[in-house]
């Protein structure tokens, strides 16, 4: 019987997991576990390994985007220098950022003139409204009228508030996660303790 002194002097199976990852090539690969990148890629074809390229593929696209917003000849005249390209693309990205935050400050004032309009009606009780002839009259402010106006006008006030945090940076990540997530099973348990002691008592 033939012995496999490769798959006894290896470990494959770290191997094949840190192959599978995708964020390895074949020379880091063979730097980290011994074999050579020749030996991992036939052992890869003949087990079938698929690499999740999912990260690669995600940070290929960034760079791709950061580049597409730079022209060929601005390209050229930085001659390749990283640094000198990231400052280049900062600098448009920044330049883009500043036009939103411009029609941001548009909206938000859309926003504002809509709710100084709804709450002058409100305060009035009267609305205008066209009927069927044509004509203009003002009737009382349906309930119905407010219920909507109040709906739509809190739903882009929301969303104006929000792409205005973003653009700002005035969000952290997390910040839309519930602090108990950050917690350990024990004191998640021991949260969960001292309710149900609180509910208890009253």
């Amino acid at each position: 019987m033939t012995v496999n002194r490769n798959r006894k002097r290896f470990d494959w199976e770290a191997i094949e997991r840190d192959y599978r990852t995708g964020r390895y090539s074949l020379a880091q690969l063979s730097d980290m576990h011994g074999p050579s990148r020749s030996q991992i890629s036939k052992q890869a074809s003949k087990g079938e390994w698929k690499r999740d390229l999912t990260g690669p593929v995600q940070q290929r696209t960034r760079d791709k985007v950061v580049r597409g917003t730079l022209s060929d000849e601005a390209l050229a005249a930085l001659d390749g220098d990283d640094r000198a390209i990231v400052e280049e693309a900062a600098t448009y990205n920044a330049a883009v950022v500043k036009g939103h935050r411009s029609q941001l400050e548009r909206w938000r004032g859309i926003t504002d003139r809509y709710a100084d309009l709804l709450e002058e009606q409100v305060s009035k009780g009267k609305i205008d409204v066209q009927i069927k002839t044509g004509d203009v009259v003002e009737v009382d402010v349906p309930l119905d009228y407010i219920g909507k106006s109040l709906s739509a006008g809190t739903q882009a006030l929301e969303r104006v508030v929000r792409m205005e945090r973003e653009s700002y940076g005035l969000d952290l990540e997390d910040d839309d996660k519930p602090a108990e997530q950050h917690l350990s099973d024990e004191e998640l348990d021991a949260k969960i303790i001292a309710m149900q002691k609180k509910l208890g008592e009253q």
